[in-house]
């Protein structure tokens, strides 16, 4: 199995090389680094930077958070870094928010959208729509991690209603650390051993720290190829070729 985590914190290259390092060494194949929307140039920079780095035994993915006021605003960013960025991450939590990205092929991501509520963030409704665009729910250990008492168990509930959902509606799950500090890292195995306690079968984990993630970052990286959904342009020896014609 490889494991893939779709959402460590960036921040600056020092302490996102420290991170990698460590998600390498508790057993991740590879790792989605997130940064801000408004901070992409410094994403950019850093990612080259790591990706040449020889000491890194991991995939590096590139990925934004994108935390917009309004539906319309969140539309016109994941438009600008759709073609930019391995991984588009939404900042969840406003229903409205939450409802326009599950309506949106082009997000991969909605991230925590029980984030400041009183409730999951999704019902019905929105796990059907994810589920028709292929938009991931995330379910940010670190929120658990960082909690304590009733809010540690009301985000424990949040994942239990969002989980029954995903098994109605078959959204993608994506089990993710979120973490900015190496503390907050865990070991996949340990992950998958904790997930128990809010109802996830070891399957459903396992899929949601592999099969998932992975699947999501090779459709991307193929995304480019696509003259429309399932179209693939080729080349004249039939491989898959670039929007210009040529590799």
């Amino acid at each position: 199995m490889k494991f893939l985590d779709l959402h460590i914190k960036g921040s600056d290259h020092d302490k996102d090389l420290r991170l990698l390092l460590e998600a390498s060494r508790l057993g991740y194949d590879g790792a989605a680094l997130i940064y801000p929307s408004t901070k992409y140039r410094e994403l950019r920079e850093t990612a080259e930077k790591l990706r040449n780095n020889s000491d890194l035994d991991l995939e590096v993915a590139t990925g934004v958070m994108i935390d917009a006021g309004n539906p319309s605003e969140m539309r016109r960013a994941v438009n600008r870094f759709r073609g930019r960025v391995d991984i588009i991450h939404v900042s969840g939590g406003d229903l409205k928010i939450n409802r326009a990205a599950c309506e949106n092929s082009r997000v991969d991501v909605l991230s925590a959208p029980y984030a400041s509520r009183r409730d999951a963030g999704i019902n019905h409704v929105l796990a059907r729509e994810a589920a028709r665009n292929s938009v991931a729910v995330e379910l940010r250990l670190g929120d658990v991690i960082g909690s304590w008492l009733k809010v540690r168990a009301r985000i424990l509930e949040y994942f239990r209603d969002i989980i029954k959902l995903h098994r109605k509606f078959g959204f993608p799950l994506a089990l993710t650390s979120g973490a900015s500090t190496i503390y907050d890292l865990r070991r996949p195995r340990d992950i998958i051993n904790f997930t128990g306690c809010f109802g996830l079968r070891e399957e459903e984990a396992i899929a949601a720290l592999t099969s998932t993630p992975w699947s999501i970052l090779e459709y991307n990286r193929r995304r480019l190829m696509m003259i429309a959904e399932g179209v693939v342009l080729l080349d004249s020896d039939g491989r898959e070729g670039s929007p210009g014609g040529s590799r």
